[in-house]
């Protein structure tokens, strides 16, 4: 046959003949071919989770962080001091995170919890920033209290897999029975007892809250570590204890050789909410295989190379996109607003828009609709951030440029009902602000409410927050219904209520609410009270 075939035709005649000398082995090719296409068919996968902006499996570990706010944690021993250096190193050990929950207690003679276990990073950055040491009145160092609240904590949260880290300046003055104690009912409920001690064996001065250094007897006392009975209380609960250091060498001991180390909690099912698509694995094998028995065989090496190549490459766009979808469906709206824009595009700034909004950053909302609006492919996608960038102007009490903002919104979509009303409310607004200079703001806009706040992020393409009571496609952003001028604007599909406002009473409630002051430190000291452990007793006042 090959004698007579054409030159063109050669390849073909040649794997006609071949095929008969090979008649066993391609069947058996082609019947493997049939069962890797259905393994893929099958849809094979690992669960995953969300980590920082990534993709990874979970370590399913519940840690306590008591973190010392006591007098001594200002001496200037360590730079610039050691609260703010424990500060700093907790927010260094936060990108080592493999899916932990956290929780974060402060304490000094007495102790409290500012944030039960979590696995949000960004929530815990917060806490963080909102770390001092006027949040406990109570003086002294009182580490009983502070390890028996994190016992306490970790014994309703859930799972098995959990832990103890305490960041403290290990103050000598704080060794007493009361924390030996502790430190026996921690081992007794294998809870292990982690510490990054800040502060130095050399020692120095403990500044006070009204100047000068702390005394006794008349003599300037000296804060100093204690790293021999810290040290033997760790390694008694099956913890460690680790000197904080410039680099990353102690969090490497700490976390990476010691909290990363325990064994977590299975993933249970339903709280899996990514997913490792492993489906390319049997494809590309079962295309090889089919290739190699209907192609010729130089054929199969060139298109074979070009499929395994195409199957593998990797797609962080779309790990990120699903990392963004996950935050924010868990309610991780900071999470949310970072991945979005990370993500990039129009898309991407459109949900990076709505995250912040959702956290009331209007700012920041403003920043991500307006780089949309530059991102924008058409008029439609150009209308829905200017809609969006006027929203966040008006939440802001920028009231001229939400106007300006409706208005071409209305230019560019003259039927839209919701702009309309939006773009009157506006001017209500911007009227009455250039007739009542003295008002700085007022109800509405001191609380960031929008007459009818809904942020539309609707894209062409691409997945972003979807509102489950919305009748239109994408996402509305319900934030307020509150019409205090009689304002309402429908939205599609939708019915709302609304709540009628007395006038007569609104210019005193705009005064009221302007002599209101925030204090968010009042506030959260009093929270902490509920739950505060321990009294300061005789124990030294730093």
């Amino acid at each position: 046959m090959l004698r007579y075939a054409d030159a063109d035709l050669l390849p073909w005649a040649a794997s006609l003949s071949a095929a008969k000398r090979d008649a066993w082995p391609r069947a058996l090719a082609h019947a493997l071919a049939w069962v890797l296409l259905a393994l893929a068919a099958a849809g094979p996968r690992l669960p995953l989770d969300w980590r920082e902006g990534q993709i990874a499996p979970r370590h399913v570990v519940t840690v306590m962080v008591a973190l010392d706010v006591s007098a001594s944690m200002h001496a200037s021993d360590i730079v610039p001091d050691r609260l703010a250096r424990a500060r700093l190193e907790l927010l260094d050990w936060l990108p080592r995170l493999q899916g932990e929950r956290v929780g974060l207690i402060v304490y000094a003679g007495e102790a409290g919890v500012l944030l039960p276990p979590t696995d949000d990073i960004d929530l815990l950055r917060r806490a963080l920033d909102q770390v001092d040491s006027h949040l406990v009145e109570a003086p002294g160092t009182n580490l009983a209290a502070a390890l028996d609240l994190a016992r306490a904590q970790l014994a309703a949260a859930p799972g098995h897999a959990k832990a103890v880290l305490l960041v403290s300046d290990a103050e000598s003055d704080s060794v007493e029975p009361g924390a030996q104690a502790a430190v026996d009912a921690l081992r007794n409920a294998h809870l292990p007892l982690f510490v990054l001690g800040v502060g130095s064996e050399a020692g120095a001065p403990v500044p006070l809250p009204d100047g000068g250094f702390a005394e006794r007897d008349g003599v300037r006392v000296l804060s100093r570590m204690d790293t021999t009975t810290y040290g033997q209380w760790a390694r008694s609960t099956g913890g460690r204890f680790v000197e904080a250091v410039d680099g990353n060498g102690d969090w490497a001991a700490l976390h990476d050789g010691g909290i990363a180390a325990l064994p977590g909690d299975p993933v249970a099912a339903g709280s899996v909410r990514a997913w490792q698509e492993l489906y390319a694995w049997c494809l590309a094998p079962a295309l090889v295989l089919f290739m190699a028995v209907y192609l010729p065989r130089r054929a199969v090496a060139v298109v074979a190379g070009v499929i395994l190549f195409a199957a593998f490459i990797p797609r962080p766009a779309q790990a990120d996109e699903a990392a963004a979808w996950q935050a924010w469906q868990a309610k991780r709206y900071a999470s949310a607003q970072t991945l979005y824009a990370q993500l990039g595009g129009y898309a991407g700034q459109i949900g990076a828009g709505a995250a912040a909004w959702r956290q009331a950053d209007y700012a920041a909302a403003a920043r991500h609709f307006g780089a949309a609006l530059l991102l924008a492919a058409n008029d439609g996608e150009r209308a829905d951030a200017l809609y969006n960038l006027g929203n966040a102007h008006y939440a802001r009490g920028q009231w001229q440029a939400a106007v300006e903002a409706y208005q071409v919104v209305l230019r560019m979509r003259p039927a839209d009902s919701r702009a309309r009303v939006n773009l009157e409310t506006a001017w209500q607004k911007l009227q009455r602000q250039s007739r009542d200079a003295p008002m700085q703001s007022d109800l509405r806009a001191r609380h960031g409410i929008l007459a009818e706040g809904h942020i539309q992020t609707d894209t062409a393409n691409g997945r972003t927050p979807d509102e489950p009571e919305s009748v239109a496609p994408g996402m509305q952003v319900e934030r307020g219904q509150a019409q205090g001028e009689g304002a309402r604007a429908g939205a599609p599909g939708g019915s709302q209520a609304g709540i009628g406002v007395d006038s007569r009473l609104a210019p005193s409630g705009l005064k009221k609410m302007d002599r209101l002051r925030d204090r968010p430190q009042t506030m959260l000291r009093n929270l902490l009270k509920q739950d505060a452990r321990g009294k300061a007793g005789e124990r030294p006042a730093w």
